[in-house]
């Protein structure tokens, strides 16, 4: 097995100082440091936590995760597509796991945003729904985060289009493996 060996010396940890691992398309290695900052997914990884954390920041006093708000957020934009809004059409539209989509919709309807009534047209399907307080509340997610977008991405603003079209490229290319 040619790798690179990682045996113990004088008693240090064979892994000390190692951060992360680059792949130099001849063959994978460990890294340290300042390497590990010039490795598109390792940053990938990073941006997509910072956004996370400033999502769910925006959004704790509204006691809903950004994983929610985009569910909530997107049953009025089905509604308006004239499509019917069902755990199905959600998980589709918002590019998330149906079971994470099923958890989070027993949990907005527990927070009373939605109500699920059962599909005219299949007894074994329910339209989502958002209650009063539930537009009140995809309304002010939707503010923060806006607000959230714009603080984030203004540091990009000139190569914003840039960006949005190599990620797209990304997404698209491997879109793929989001349902293996």
């Amino acid at each position: 097995m040619g790798g690179p060996s990682l045996g113990v010396r004088g008693g240090a940890s064979p892994l000390a100082g190692i951060s992360t691992y680059t792949y130099n398309m001849d063959q994978p290695r460990m890294t340290t440091g300042d390497e590990a900052q010039r490795i598109p997914g390792y940053l990938l990884w990073q941006v997509s936590k910072l956004w996370q954390r400033r999502l769910n920041s925006a959004l704790a006093d509204l006691d809903l995760s950004s994983t929610q708000a985009v569910i909530l957020m997107n049953v009025p934009r089905l509604n308006q597509e004239r499509r019917a809004v069902t755990q199905s059409a959600l998980a589709e539209a918002t590019r998330i796991d149906r079971m994470t989509v099923s958890q989070s919709i027993r949990t907005l309807e527990r927070k009373r945003l939605i109500t699920r009534v059962p599909a005219p047209t299949d007894r074994r399907a329910y339209h989502v729904e958002l209650t009063e307080r539930g537009v009140a509340v995809a309304s002010s997610a939707l503010e923060r985060i806006s607000a959230s977008h714009a603080a984030f991405f203004e540091p990009l603003e000139s190569d914003l289009r840039l960006y949005v079209q190599l990620t797209q490229r990304l997404i698209q290319a491997n879109v793929r493996y989001d349902s293996e």
